[in-house]
């Protein structure tokens, strides 16, 4: 019969880099908005005869380039929005890096009780 993996180890044996990195993920995503994606700033021509635009001062905005539906869109954000989504957005960064912490301690685990497996099976098996 298939061996399975354990459900994971009681909050007070994991690490405490494993604990905060939990703790703080489930604190931003209940407590602030986020976003995931990135800014993007880009700047272009708007055709206008007589614009700084035309000499080289082109126009600058933000947009907010996220995956919706599987696809990937750009999302002009107004400047009155702007600091409010690079908040969501850095939230959103945060929130990547925790998991990143967390899934890697998983790894670690994982790994480890792979290792613990396939010693049992060469223990099992008759020379």
């Amino acid at each position: 019969m298939p061996r399975r993996l354990k459900a994971p180890a009681p909050r007070n044996q994991r690490s405490s880099q494993e604990r905060d990195a939990r703790s703080q993920a489930v604190q931003r995503v209940a407590d602030r908005p986020l976003l995931r994606g990135s800014l993007v700033r880009m700047e272009r021509t708007c055709g206008k005869k007589g614009c700084h635009c035309q000499r080289g001062e082109k126009h600058a905005s933000l947009y907010l380039a996220v995956r919706s539906g599987g696809r990937r869109t750009m999302i002009y954000v107004p400047a009155a929005l702007e600091e409010d989504v690079r908040l969501w957005v850095e939230t959103g960064q945060a929130v990547d890096g925790l998991l990143d912490a967390i899934s890697e301690h998983c790894l670690q685990a994982f790994l480890e009780k792979k290792r613990e497996t396939l010693a049992d099976k060469r223990k099992e098996k008759p020379p």
